[in-house]
C-alpha cells in the first residue's frame, strides 16, 4: 500500500509540475519614484501536450478561455487605473495566449496577495478579510534618500507565515496529535520516489525545459546597484527564472539527504498545533535552502536607485489609454467590474450544468385551453 501511495504522489506531482511548467510569462514595467507605473505581460500556458496524453476526450481543467481572462482584470482591476490591452488568443501549437497591459497609481500594488484574492470572488474575499497583509513588492527610501525597490525574501515571507499562524491560533479548535509521521517513514518514501524520479525525469525535463519568467524593469532614475536582478543599462534591470533552473532545483530536493529530517521536524512542530514556537524554525529551515536557489544566495531582489527624471509622463498616459479603449475592451472592463457572483454566463455555461435544463427559449403565443386535462 505504501509503494502505491507513493507512485500515486509521485505520478500527481510530475502532472502538477508538467502542467504549470508549460509556462511562460514575460512582464515589462515603466515605474517612477512616485509609485506610478506602466505594464504590459504576456503569459502563455499550454496545456495541449497533457491534453493530448489524456485522450482526444479530455477537457481543459482551467475552463472557458474568456472566463479566465475575465478573472484575471478582475483581480488586477483595484489595482489599475487604466486598461490599455486584454485579450485571450490561442496560439499555433495550441498554448493559451494572455496580455494585458495598463496603468497604475502603485506598482507595487500588484503584489498585493490579499487585494488580489479577495477580488476573486464575494466568498473568497470573506475568507481572505481575517488575513494579514501579503505584499510581495516594496517601494522605500533609504537613509541617503535613494529609492529601493525590494520584492519579498525569506525574512518577509516568514513574516507573512507568522501572521497566519496567529491567526490560526484565534481559532482553538486544533486536536494536537493528529500527525504520526516519523523521519525514518519520509526517508523511506524518499528512497522509494527517486528510482521513480530517474525514470520519470525525462518526460518531466521535455514540459519542464521551456518554462520561463522574464521581468524587464524601466525606473525614473539611475540604478546605483542590484541584486538577483541583473542590471541592463543605466535605468533597467531585468530578472529570468527557467525550467533549467527549476529542473536543478527538483534534483536538489529529490536527492538532499537532510531533506527527510526537516520535513519531521516541520510536521512535529505543527503536530503541536498553531501556538507552538517550533513552527517558524521548522519552516524557515525547511525553506532557506529553495530562496537560496532562486535567488543565488541574496535575502531578496533589490534595486536601489537614485530617483531622477520620470520614466513617462502618467497622467497625459492615462489620458490617452482611457480615450482610446476600444469597444471590445470597454465590454471586457465592463464585465470583470462586476461581482463574480454576478457575472453573466455564455451560453455554453448554461448548458453544462448538470442540475437544471438549459435556460428555455421564449415559445411563441399560443390559444389557452379551454379545459384541464383529466
Amino acid at each position: 500500500m505504501k509503494k502505491t501511495t507513493t507512485a500515486a504522489a509521485f505520478g500527481t506531482a510530475l502532472l502538477a509540475l508538467s502542467t504549470t511548467a508549460c509556462f511562460k510569462n514575460d512582464s515589462k514595467s515603466s515605474v517612477n519614484a512616485d509609485g506610478s507605473g506602466k505594464f504590459s505581460m504576456v503569459m502563455e500556458l499550454n496545456l495541449a501536450p497533457i491534453l493530448s496524453l489524456m485522450g482526444a476526450e479530455a477537457a481543459n481543467p482551467l475552463g472557458d478561455d474568456r472566463e479566465m481572462l475575465v478573472q484575471l482584470v478582475r483581480a488586477m482591476g483595484p489595482t489599475v487605473d487604466a486598461w490599455t490591452e486584454a485579450k485571450v488568443e490561442t496560439t499555433k501549437t495550441g498554448a493559451t495566449k494572455f496580455t494585458l497591459a495598463g496603468l497604475t497609481k502603485d506598482f507595487t500594488a500588484s503584489g498585493d496577495l490579499k487585494q488580489s484574492l479577495a477580488a476573486a470572488s464575494p466568498a473568497v474575499a470573506e475568507m481572505t478579510s481575517k488575513l494579514p497583509e501579503m505584499k510581495m513588492m516594496s517601494s522605500t527610501k533609504d537613509a541617503s534618500g535613494n529609492w529601493v525597490i525590494s520584492m519579498a525574501g525569506m525574512n518577509e515571507i516568514m513574516s507573512m507565515l507568522g501572521a497566519l499562524q496567529t491567526e490560526a491560533a484565534k481559532e482553538a479548535s486544533f486536536t494536537p496529535g493528529q500527525m504520526n509521521v516519523s523521519e525514518a517513514d519520509i526517508a523511506a518514501q524518499m528512497d522509494a520516489l527517486r528510482p521513480m524520479y530517474a525514470q520519470y525525469k525525462p518526460i518531466a525535463t521535455m514540459f519542464i525545459k521551456d518554462m520561463s519568467i522574464t521581468s524587464e524593469l524601466e525606473v525614473g532614475g539611475e540604478i546605483l546597484d542590484s541584486k538577483v536582478f541583473k542590471k541592463t543599462g543605466p535605468h533597467t534591470a531585468s530578472w529570468t527564472f527557467s525550467g533549467e533552473k527549476l529542473i536543478d532545483m527538483i534534483d536538489g530536493m529529490v536527492n538532499d539527504d537532510t531533506l527527510p529530517a526537516k520535513l519531521a521536524k516541520v510536521a512535529s512542530a505543527i503536530d503541536e498545533g498553531p501556538t507552538s514556537p517550533k513552527v517558524a524554525p521548522a519552516l524557515r529551515s525547511l525553506m532557506a535552502p529553495l530562496f537560496a536557489d532562486i535567488y543565488g544566495g541574496a535575502d531578496s531582489p533589490k534595486l536601489v536607485i537614485k530617483p531622477g527624471t520620470a520614466s513617462f509622463d502618467y497622467p497625459a498616459e492615462v489620458a490617452k489609454a482611457n480615450a482610446s479603449q476600444s469597444p471590445e475592451l470597454k465590454k471586457l472592463l465592463e464585465e470583470a467590474a462586476k461581482p463574480a457572483s454576478s457575472a453573466p454566463l455564455d451560453d455554453s455555461d448554461e448548458i453544462k450544468s448538470t442540475d437544471a435544463a438549459p435556460k428555455p427559449k421564449v415559445a411563441p403565443k399560443v390559444a389557452p385551453p379551454t379545459r384541464k386535462a383529466a
